[in-house]
């Protein structure tokens, strides 16, 4: 270990130069203090950064008052930040070490943005931490990202010392006489990491004594087996993500194909779909059409239809009521658009589209109302003398649930003179003598 290695270990993971600025975080134990002096001795500019999470009493002002010393005897700028831990995380409901891994990041980020000329953030993670990780995350349960471990960049954080053993860290340590300050609370085992490093680990190397640089090599495998995983992934998300009208339509009979959950877990998470939701996912595959899933995070939802999947936003319930004028000539809704045009003379051939409708003047009374359908909804369908529910109607051409929620219709009254887009009222048909009539244009919003 030496200055050289350290900057080969800097440019091959980052395009770092010699003069960025470096903000080193750092808490008086020997790994930050290590890779400080490492840094400085390489000629790089550096900052330090030191958390003061008022977790260990006066041990946490000693540290703070120790970082401070060291960054004036090396004639460095030093940035300190006081964190009440124990009180953000119960506000957050989580433990007090990620309470203080999140205000750890968060904090170091903001500096990088407060202050332009920080280029890079190296923490002083080592092969000892990397191991540790690894393991902790197999053994709870984790993907295969949980495996990849600790990465050695994300972003602009750094961490050049991940080849690097403890041992080698504490050889360097004594070789240069550095000072450090020792955190007392590292040798309670009620803390998961350190019972993992001071039991578990050392009760495995009883047995296999390269565990540390057995599970590193796994990390290093690992990482590259998910850098393939994704591109594979990719390729076939994007083959099946093809949206139409705002929602995306996915075949049961292809997700089968790839058994398991792994693959709707890529295809679902974007969408604000859980880990914890993916098994209910591979359920709905076999589900009675109509059955769906809610994402627990965003506004998207899953809904069985038939051999299919559809992924779409969940329903809007705004504007439900729209009233039509006499003299208005074009209406806005949710749906789409609706234009109005008196006539004298209606073109039967055009009627052919299920998008023109024209109805006679006499029978439609204004104001008219667009509304969404309802349960209970029924009208007597163009070409038929009895009256029809409009769901039984839905439920004839086969809509999926969200088609359903986009439709609308228009009424005079309490009768619905059109489903919108999709059939007239036979009531309010024209007829070949009619003279004076409204013509009614739809024009479906395209929905992203």
């Amino acid at each position: 270990m030496d200055t050289l290695s350290i900057k080969q270990n800097l440019e091959k993971i980052a395009p770092v130069l010699s003069d960025d600025v470096l903000l080193i975080a750092i808490s008086g134990g020997l790994d930050s203090v290590v890779l400080a002096y490492l840094c400085k001795l390489a000629g790089y500019p550096i900052e330090l950064a030191h958390c003061n999470f008022q977790l260990r009493g006066e041990e946490s002002e000693r540290d703070e008052l120790f970082v401070r010393k060291l960054a004036s005897t090396w004639g460095l700028n030093v940035h300190v930040q006081r964190f009440d831990t124990a009180e953000y995380a119960a506000a957050e409901q989580c433990s007090v070490q990620e309470a203080a891994r999140q205000l750890r990041y968060e904090w170091f980020n903001s500096l990088a943005i407060q202050y332009s000329r920080i280029k890079w953030i190296l923490t002083a993670h080592h092969r000892d931490d990397q191991a540790e990780t690894l393991l902790m995350n197999f053994l709870r349960g984790t993907g295969l990202s949980g495996l990849t471990g600790i990465p050695v960049r994300n972003g602009i954080i750094l961490r050049p010392l991940l080849s690097y053993e403890r041992r080698q860290l504490e050889q360097y340590a004594l070789a240069m006489q550095l000072s450090f300050v020792t955190d007392s609370s590292n040798q309670k085992e009620e803390y998961t990491r350190n019972y993992f490093r001071h039991t578990v680990i050392p009760a495995i190397q009883k047995v296999f004594p390269s565990v540390v640089e057995n599970l590193c090599d796994n990390q290093v495998r690992f990482t590259s087996i998910e850098k393939l995983y994704k591109q594979l992934t990719a390729v076939q998300t994007q083959r099946l993500l093809k949206g139409k009208d705002g929602e995306y339509q996915f075949p049961i009979a292809e997700l089968a194909r790839f058994q398991g959950t792994a693959f709707l877990y890529e295809l679902l998470q974007p969408f604000g779909f859980t880990p914890g939701q993916i098994m209910e996912a591979e359920r709905l595959l076999v589900a009675r059409t109509g059955a769906q899933l809610v994402a627990s995070e965003g506004n998207w939802r899953l809904v069985k239809h038939r051999k299919f999947l559809i992924l779409s936003p969940q329903k809007q319930m705004n504007a439900d009521f729209i009233s039509v004028d006499l003299d208005d000539q074009t209406i806005a809704f949710p749906a789409g658009k609706l234009e109005f045009q008196k006539i004298k003379k209606v073109d039967l051939k055009e009627l052919g589209s299920s998008q023109v409708a024209a109805f006679e003047s006499q029978h439609l009374e204004f104001p008219l109302q667009i509304r969404r359908w309802r349960a209970g909804d029924y009208f007597y369908p163009l070409g038929m003398s009895k009256k029809k529910k409009v769901a039984r109607l839905l439920i004839d051409l086969k809509y999926s649930l969200p088609e359903k929620e986009r439709v609308w219709v228009l009424t005079a009254g309490e009768k619905i003179v059109w489903v919108i887009g999709i059939r007239i009222d036979e009531r309010f048909k024209v007829k070949d003598k009619t003279q004076g009539a409204i013509r009614i244009a739809y024009t479906p919003l395209l929905q992203s």
